[in-house]
């Protein structure tokens, strides 16, 4: 039965409410609800209610994260809610992750034994928070929750990503299962260096145990933003789907990080990526990650690779101590050949050029003029180019588009000669949010000049 609302009130966030349709569990949840906004104790309250109208239920309470709760019931019981919980929307909550209850008051029907049971969101506007199970048997309550936290840690998705607590992230598998080795333009010894490390730690569990050194590899990736390093971390990914990969992007505080590595080793075997490692660890948390790296516990199978775009923040302790990460490669701003071939493979891609375009002549035309680019900075070039030409009515790609991007280096090389280096240069665009940053220009730009020209 859903509570009808015929008026509210607000104190401290929670609502109170009165309902024309009542019985004793209504008029709980509003005295819980007053409790909560005077900042009382509503479990307590709630246990001493139960005593007064359910003295014979076993009670059982556990911690849980409330988006989990939520995501996770529905595949083992049937819901009916009791009472009906709003769900709070914040500003940071990322796409895939859905919004969280308040509070809430559900009759469960087990799926696997048939028992009902009732389970209470005590009033809370945090992440997580404490539940109560009840129901007539003590141990199917026990047995319920048992089965409830594995499912809740069972992997679906096997990229996952960590915010506060790990969620599935099919956008992030659907995303690194279309990147391959080949997408990525580095030094071809250094990419076979990379590709090698990570393919041969998955094949080599056996010869790590008969050299009596643990079965585990860290790899640090160093470099300006867009040059490449999140996409090896998903061209690894993508080289093997049999392994779990779990991505990082914040550590907030210890019980994070025990919950990573934690997380990481009941995945194991498995890749565990950290991205802006320098950001990551810090006074407070860096002799926990330290010992989490190497320390005594067993980290069989974990492969870490991590990124950094500042290497001169990342604490020495890290790079000096080979268990901790034992390859560090330092990834570039691209030369002239590894530029020209970028282009080449952006440009094959495109479904609209017209028959006949010189892609090998606009390749070391811009490979020529792009020194201090990162990837990033050319693919904006090509792609603002495309716009430019889309705003002045043009779909199809032939010789105007050679002079449109023209344009867009030209533009391009003005803007990285204010700044100091191209490492800033590059973090001005990552700090946009969006690689593909706008230096696109309207029809009325210069053109580049002679080296687009026959």
């Amino acid at each position: 039965m859903f509570m009808q609302l015929s008026s509210e009130a607000r104190t401290n966030g929670f609502a109170i409410t009165e309902s024309p349709d009542r019985d004793w569990r209504h008029d709980a949840m509003n005295r819980i609800l007053r409790c909560a906004s005077e900042d009382g104790s509503p479990i307590h309250l709630l246990f001493e209610i139960l005593n007064e109208h359910a003295p014979d239920v076993s009670t059982h309470t556990f911690y849980q994260d409330r988006t989990d709760v939520r995501r996770t019931l529905p595949r083992l019981c049937e819901i009916r809610p009791v009472v009906q919980s709003p769900v709070e929307h914040t500003d940071d909550t990322a796409d895939f992750i859905e919004p969280r209850p308040v509070y809430g008051w559900w009759e469960l029907t087990d799926h696997e034994t048939g028992a009902v049971l009732n389970l209470f969101a005590i009033p809370n506007l945090n992440d997580s928070g404490y539940f109560v199970l009840w129901g007539d048997d003590g141990e199917t309550c026990k047995s319920f929750i048992t089965r409830l936290h594995k499912e809740m840690n069972a992997v679906h998705h096997r990229c996952r990503r960590f915010l506060g607590t790990w969620k599935d992230d099919p956008e992030l598998d659907e995303e690194a299962s279309k990147v391959s080795w080949s997408d990525i333009v580095l030094p071809a010894e250094q990419i076979a260096d990379i590709r090698g490390t990570i393919d041969q730690f998955f094949t080599s569990k056996e010869v790590f145990r008969t050299i009596g050194f643990p079965w585990r590899r860290g790899i640090l990736l160093i470099g300006p933003p867009g040059t490449g390093k999140t996409m090896v971390c998903k061209a690894a990914a993508a080289a093997h789907p049999e392994v779990p990969f779990l991505y990082v992007g914040d550590v907030r505080h210890n019980g994070s990080l025990q919950q990573i590595f934690k997380h990481a080793r009941e995945s194991a075997p498995c890749i565990l990526a950290f991205e802006d490692m320098d950001g990551l660890v810090s006074d407070a948390n860096r002799t926990y990650f330290l010992n989490e790296l190497d320390g005594f516990r067993n980290n069989d199978g974990i492969l870490i690779i991590a990124s950094s775009n500042y290497p001169k923040r990342i604490d020495e302790a890290l790079l000096k101590r080979p268990s901790r990460f034992d390859r560090v490669y330092h990834i570039g701003l691209p030369a002239k050949a590894e530029r020209a071939e970028y282009c080449r493979r952006f440009l094959n891609k495109l479904p609209n050029l017209v028959p006949g375009f010189d892609i090998e002549k606009l390749s070391d035309n811009v490979a020529q003029f792009t020194e201090g680019f990162t990837p990033a900075f050319l693919k904006e070039a090509f792609l603002a180019a495309m716009l430019q030409l889309a705003h002045e009515g043009h779909t199809t790609l032939d010789e105007r588009y050679a002079n449109a991007v023209g344009e867009q280096v030209e533009a391009l090389r003005k803007y990285l000669k204010k700044a100091k280096n191209p490492d800033d240069m590059a973090d001005m665009l990552a700090s946009s949010g969006d690689e593909s940053m706008g230096f696109r220009r309207g029809g009325n730009s210069r053109r580049f000049g002679d080296p687009f020209d026959d």
